[in-house]
Order: structure tokens, then sequence, then C-alpha cells
């Protein structure tokens, strides 16, 4: 388990670094901001295409993912 002590280490050292630096709640919501433009936005747009969609379809299941996001990315740098 030489992996594990290592990573352990590196956790260790980056906390002791940086400690709690960017770890708010309003970071979170950022991060998830920009996941949901880079991963939810081209799937529910080439869903929306190919099934000959408009463009309330993509508002409405975007904003979804969109709001998800940023809870969930707030959540995790806020708990985590």
């Amino acid at each position: 388990m030489k992996g594990n002590q290592e990573s352990a280490l590196i956790v260790k050292e980056f906390s002791a670094k940086y400690g709690t630096k960017h770890r708010h709640f309003g970071h979170g919501v950022f991060h998830g901001i920009i996941n949901a433009f880079v991963f939810a936005l081209p799937f529910v747009w080439i869903s929306a295409v190919l099934d000959k969609r408009g463009k309330k379809y993509i508002i409405h299941h975007f904003s979804y993912w969109l709001v998800t996001s940023m809870i969930i990315g707030g959540c995790i740098s806020e708990f985590v």
C-alpha cells in the first residue's frame, strides 16, 4: 500500500500549504457553473438537435443541470 501513504502525504502537504483558501460555497458554485457549460450543455444540445426539439427544451434541461451542478459544486467545496 505504498501509494496510499504517498497520497496521504501529498494531501497533508497541500492542506498545510493552502489550508482553507478557496474552500467556500461560492467558489464551488463557480466551478459548478463551469462544469455545467463544459459537460451538460453539449449533451443537452446534441440530444435536442437529434430529437428535433426547440430552444425551450434546451433551456429547460440545461437550467436543471446548471442549478444541480451549482449546488453540488458548492456543497463539495464547502463540506468535503
